[in-house]
């Protein structure tokens, strides 16, 4: 049904930059998913809070993108859909990044123990919290048709409800204002104790693979081993000479090693 509200008007390059943003987001999360199940042994127990942090930030990138798209005008059950889903994720990305700079604080600075229980109370805090904030908005009505006054396109809080300054907090910029005030004060502490003792929501995912796979040099290192190790196979280099490919496997071996040392080095903090 449409709604009495006029729609922003929408410029192209503000729906190409999202779009861009959000196709560039959902490929760095697909690569830190990707690193993730493909190498074993970078399993630690922050990647495993970054992996749930990149599956959250994937289902944001594609639920922004398909709304940036489609661009809807009235409160259709597509719209809603799509605002539910982007309420859920991006809400719980929030707080999958609260999540890591607490568990760093508490393995750095203070030195606890972090076993299973702080896992599980991440995943029911992290995924639970926006599963109930989502399920309540849709139930009450309160996500629909916003006639692209607070987004490019997509729908999320219905511009026309009457408490929707207060949805608009609990869907999301609440949990984002404190993501903002609390994570700052978390690596300050963490940046202070490693000196003593000696990381916009449609790009989401494009700056944690910047940071956590193309800035991290064991796992910059792997992807360009498996880049040369595809390169190596292709028939030009193949047809390289006897004493080349017989430096191959030292250099590779050297690789490794160094990449693994580099790994156990930085286990707990990247």
């Amino acid at each position: 049904m449409p709604h009495g509200a006029l729609q922003t008007e929408l410029y192209p390059f503000e729906r190409v930059t999202v779009l861009v943003s959000c196709a560039l987001s959902f490929l760095g999360s697909s690569l830190l998913v990707g690193t993730h199940a493909l190498w074993p042994e970078l399993r630690t127990r922050p990647r495993q809070l970054l992996l749930y942090l990149s599956l959250a930030d994937l289902l944001s990138a594609a639920s922004y993108f398909y709304g940036a798209l489609k661009d809807f005008g009235s409160s259709t059950w597509e719209c809603v859909a799509q605002g539910a889903v982007s309420t859920f994720s991006n809400t719980s990305s929030f707080f999958w990044t609260m999540a890591i700079a607490l568990y760093l604080y508490i393995s750095i600075v203070q030195g606890s123990p972090t076993g299973t229980s702080l896992l599980c109370f991440f995943h029911v805090v992290s995924w639970g919290v926006p599963l109930v904030i989502t399920v309540l908005a849709v139930i009450l009505k309160k996500i629909g048709y916003d006639a692209s006054d607070v987004s490019v396109g997509w729908c999320w809080i219905d511009i026309e409800a009457e408490d929707r300054i207060l949805w608009m907090l609990l869907a999301g910029k609440l949990w984002e204002i404190l993501a903002y005030v609390t994570l700052p004060v978390f690596y300050i502490l963490i940046k202070k104790h490693i000196n003593r003792a000696g990381i916009g929501n449609t790009f989401q995912g494009g700056a944690n693979c910047i940071m956590f796979v193309l800035c991290t040099r064991v796992v910059r290192n792997k992807l360009l081993s498996s880049l040369c190790c595809w390169r190596s196979s292709s028939p030009e280099h193949s047809l390289a000479s006897p004493e080349s490919r017989s430096q191959g496997p030292d250099s590779a071996t050297k690789d490794w090693g160094d990449a693994q040392e580099g790994d156990r080095a930085r286990a707990e903090f990247s």
